[in-house]
């Protein structure tokens, strides 16, 4: 794994990674733009959205802004290579109206044609399709031109900063928003605009909507190299980036990001000629407009000052075009010209930038390749493949609900190292099943947060409506986490980098994902939240028993797990329908035991409840533990879930003809 840029610019401070933060008590933002000025300045600006699939519903995650009619500019810790971009769309005029609240247009992003990015700036530059599938012309969205000029903008000035915070639609950050700093020689400014995760790449202006920086990282208080807490501790990782003490949000000034693309080369003559062109609407277009507007309109027409006399002017919006040039002039001292500039492919090596205290935010990438996905492997506990280990099937009472494929099938979903089969009615999954290695060489060093921030993603290959995202019920309940079936870490593991980083990724699909409550899903819940001190999340704190029970031995166990789609579950409405989420989950853990001259399989069957805590466990060998109470016949399973398991695993479950615990019957579990 390669450092990322917040380890490269702040390893010293040890800060959190993948922040955007609101400076004061409240957010500071409109949803409606403000003035003229403002709304044409927003109407280059993009939602950054993780699909442009027209049966899904986009998913928000970063904002960026036209720099030319196709040119796209945002973050590099957005899109720090090329890969990281496809499949990936800009989705403009997603914003309040008068009459209500725009989807707006989305266009694909195409790095294949031109990818461009500096990590020092952080700054990326992404090639963006003409046309939507529907005929719509991005060229009429208009653009905000790079000026090699820097804008006149003083301490104690406004920043005002048009993004999409949270992937939310466009806001426009206009008050409580001074300049607090100027750092001159690093090419960066900082201010007290409020910004959230998802603002990242979003534009910069002065009072005067003049483009001054491109917004990319919060900034805490320090001392002696180390962040501080609200309470003026010195800050550690485990106290959560909400303890820290947030002073100014930071943007790169736009004149650092212009200079340094006229110190880039390109691999070939045409990319050459692409970036000699976007370069060249870089330049100060001062001189060259005062003589065309004085020869057009008089000498007495325009005055080129930055005086406070002509501030009344930015109020006025003047256009006036000679021959295939246009200027554009938006308050008293800028002049924006505008000309195309026609996208080719280049990349640039990253530069490693000073440390500086800064928290940016870069989210997960995924495996473009949905085909080459190998999915479970049924024979993955024995090399020599006299142990096999199947995923279940369907119960035919149950089948009218599955998401089932050309072929009439239940669709199986191939990811790395495991697989899933999708209830259609509830829109999650039936089942899954995962292979896990625990073994440290399989594994790579370091924090969950070193791969970017989490970043949860719909399957393209089925359609929306099959889904539960964020917004249908995640985000609205508050008090429910957006749980893993299959556990990120179980699946983070692989003979190379990317195969790790792909497979960590993967279970961030929707399909992976079900509504867990906090205390549940959580091993120990009460570091987020003090209501739940000394208490123990079942669901969590039994997938760390797994783990810490197979380091010992065969580092090697296939899991198939799933939520007990129960017609009885409860259900709530967020706005966006009806959702059932299920009370009960199931768990199967299958590992393959030394024996004399070979390997015996063990299957360990349970039945957790969300309703249920249990108390502090842990045993070195696998084996239920305290969690003995939990523990079914797979026979329960099948009755409950709807699934049928192989005749193999009937004969190694170990609790096979017994009847289950007390806490672990379905009355006892629905009486709690």
């Amino acid at each position: 794994m390669g450092i990322n840029l917040v380890n490269a610019r702040s390893a010293a401070t040890d800060l959190p990674f993948g922040v955007e933060r609101r400076m004061g008590a409240s957010l500071d933002w409109v949803g409606l733009a403000p003035s003229e000025q403002a709304r044409k300045a927003g109407r280059p600006v993009a939602r950054i959205v993780s699909s442009t699939a027209p049966n899904i519903e986009p998913e928000g995650f970063a904002t960026g802004f036209l720099v030319s009619t196709d040119l796209l500019m945002t973050n590099w810790h957005v899109f720090p290579t090329r890969t990281d971009a496809v499949g990936c769309g800009a989705n403009f005029l997603h914003e309040l109206t008068e009459r209500g609240l725009a989807r707006g247009l989305t266009f694909a992003l195409e790095p294949e044609r031109f990818f461009l990015s500096d990590r020092s700036l952080d700054f990326a530059v992404i090639a963006v399709a003409p046309l939507t599938d529907r005929g719509e012309a991005l060229s009429d969205l208009g653009q905000i031109t790079l000026i090699e000029a820097r804008p006149k903008i003083l301490k104690g000035q406004p920043v005002n900063i048009i993004q999409h915070p949270e992937g939310q639609p466009k806001r426009y950050a206009v008050a409580q928003n001074r300049l607090v700093d100027i750092l001159e020689a690093e090419g960066f400014l900082q201010y007290e605009t409020d910004t959230l995760e998802g603002s990242s790449g979003a534009p910069a202006f002065s009072e005067h909507w003049e483009l001054v920086a491109l917004h990319h990282a919060s900034i805490p208080a320090m001392r002696d190299g180390k962040p501080l807490t609200r309470n003026g501790e010195l800050w550690t990782r485990d106290m959560g980036d909400d303890a820290v003490h947030w002073i100014a949000n930071e943007g790169t000034r736009i004149s650092a990001i212009v200079a340094k693309l006229a110190t880039m080369s390109a691999p070939s003559s045409s990319e050459a000629a692409i970036l000699r062109a976007l370069i060249a609407l870089t330049a100060d277009p001062v001189p060259e407009a005062i003589a065309a507007v004085t020869g057009a309109m008089g000498k007495e027409a325009i005055s080129i000052k930055t005086a406070a006399p002509l501030a009344a002017a930015a109020t006025t919006l003047q256009e006036t075009r000679m021959g295939a040039i246009q200027f554009t002039f938006t308050g008293p001292v800028t002049i924006n010209i505008s000309a195309p500039v026609t996208a080719g492919a280049m990349t640039t090596a990253p530069v490693a930038g000073a440390e500086r205290p800064v928290a940016v935010e870069r989210s997960i990438r995924f495996d473009p390749d949905y085909d080459g996905r190998e999915g479970y492997d049924p024979g993955f506990l024995d090399d020599d493949g006299t142990i096999v280990v199947p995923t279940p099937t369907i119960a035919p009472e149950r089948l009218a609900e599955i998401y089932k494929g050309e072929d009439g099938r239940p669709l199986v979903l191939k990811y790395h190292h495991f697989e899933l089969v999708m209830n259609r009615v509830r829109r999650l999954q039936m089942w899954s099943a995962v292979n896990v290695d625990y073994s440290p060489e399989r594994k790579v060093e370091g924090e969950r947060e070193d791969w970017g921030s989490d970043r949860w993603i719909p399957d393209p290959r089925i359609p929306a409506a099959v889904q539960i995202f964020d917004a249908d019920f995640y985000k609205p309940a508050g008090n429910i986490d957006r749980g893993h079936i299959v556990r990120r870490e179980d699946n983070e593991w692989g003979d190379n980098d990317l195969e790790i980083e792909f497979a960590n990724s993967d279970t961030f699909h929707w399909t992976n994902c079900t509504p867990q409550h906090e205390a549940f899903n959580q091993a120990n819940p009460a570091r987020n939240d003090r209501t739940y001190r000394g208490r123990e999340g079942v669901w969590g704190a039994f997938e760390n028993h797994i783990q810490r029970s197979r380091k010992e031995q065969d580092s090697r166990a296939c899991i198939l797990a799933g939520p007990i789609l129960d017609k009885e579950d409860p259900s709530a409405d967020f706005g966006r329908g009806v959702i059932k989420y299920p009370i009960r989950f199931f768990k199967v853990v299958c590992v393959a035991d030394e024996l004399q001259g070979g390997k015996e399989l063990k299957v360990f069957a349970f039945i957790l409840s969300q309703q249920n805590v249990v108390d502090e466990f842990g045993i070195e060998r696998f084996g239920p533990g305290k969690f003995k109470r939990h523990q079914v016949p797979l026979t329960d399973i099948e009755r409950e879930a709807g699934i049928v398991f192989d005749p193999m695993l009937h004969s190694a479950d170990l609790m096979a003809g017994q009847p289950a615990t007390a806490l672990a019957s379905l009355d006892a579990i629905r009486g709690l």
